[in-house]
């Protein structure tokens, strides 16, 4: 009967839906044990993969994601609470106000591209599957770097800093749920506590994803069939979140994490460039 029930609940757009689910719930698992166990190394996986899941529909796959992030946002949330450094958060606040705009603009712009005339959707969903596989592979890299570099030197951050970083986390946040990586680069250097660290990320993104809900709603990416999609995956985010308590303790957590960079490079590659041969005409 559960199995019915997911399966009417997949939006009519997407042609496959037994790859969708599967390919769609573990993104949402992922995305449930990044919040539990594995921070934020796994939950960047989550993307490329929802895109995957959707047959490459990018514009569908973050609107599908946005639900299932809040819902992980309020599993995760009472676990850190008043745990968070909230004078880094606020001070980042009015930079993810900028940043939220810009990329409903951005996202906007990009659904507006090629929409008349035939095969009018393929030129919106190159661009956006392009810009997702551009910061995969920039995550990739950026991780890479940091690693051979060492740890940085912790530092005071001043007022621009905060308005800075909020304002590219709110951008890619908005156009592909993909600010883990400015706002790791903005809040490791201070040399956090890990609790706080962990916390003040999880308060960042609950303010962050609720600030999307009305954007996505007036650009339709947020609408009946992708919030019933997402209902149809939100047990997994349960399931991955089970998954992550039970693994944190028992996996190397160095050896799990390059293997998710791994799978994050193949993706980002394999999206960048079949989304320029597609925007080329090429493909």
């Amino acid at each position: 009967m559960e199995t019915t029930l997911a399966f009417s609940l997949i939006p009519d757009t997407i042609s496959s839906p037994v790859p969708f689910l599967l390919l769609g719930g573990l993104s949402a698992a992922l995305m449930g044990a990044a919040k539990a166990g594995f921070a934020g190394s796994v939950g960047i996986l989550s993307v490329p993969m929802m895109i995957y899941a959707c047959g490459g529909d990018a514009p569908l796959a973050v609107g599908i994601l946005l639900p299932l992030l809040i819902v992980c946002d309020y599993v995760s949330l009472p676990f850190w609470w008043r745990k968070w450094s909230w004078p880094t958060v606020r001070g980042m606040l009015g930079g993810m106000a900028l940043g939220t705009a810009v990329g409903t603009a951005v996202f906007w712009l990009i659904l507006r591209v090629g929409e008349s005339g035939e095969g009018a959707l393929d030129q919106p969903r190159a661009l956006l599957k392009l810009l997702i596989g551009v910061i995969a592979l920039g995550f990739v890299a950026l991780q890479t770097i940091r690693a051979r570099s060492g740890r940085l030197a912790a530092y005071r951050p001043r007022p621009w800093h905060g308005l800075l970083a909020g304002s590219g986390a709110g951008l890619t946040s908005t156009l592909a749920h993909s600010a883990g990586p400015i706002t790791t680069v903005y809040l490791l250097p201070q040399e956090m506590p890990k609790q706080r660290f962990v916390a003040t990320t999880v308060l960042y993104y609950w303010i962050g994803n609720q600030a999307k809900v009305a954007p996505y709603l007036w650009l339709g990416a947020l609408n009946a069939e992708t919030a019933a999609a997402a209902a149809a995956l939100a047990p997994a985010i349960i399931a991955g979140a089970l998954l992550g308590i039970f693994l944190h303790h028992r996996v190397n957590q160095k050896v799990f994490t390059a293997i998710v960079y791994v799978l994050l490079a193949v993706m980002g590659a394999h999206m960048t460039v079949t989304s320029v041969l597609k925007l080329i005409g090429v493909n």
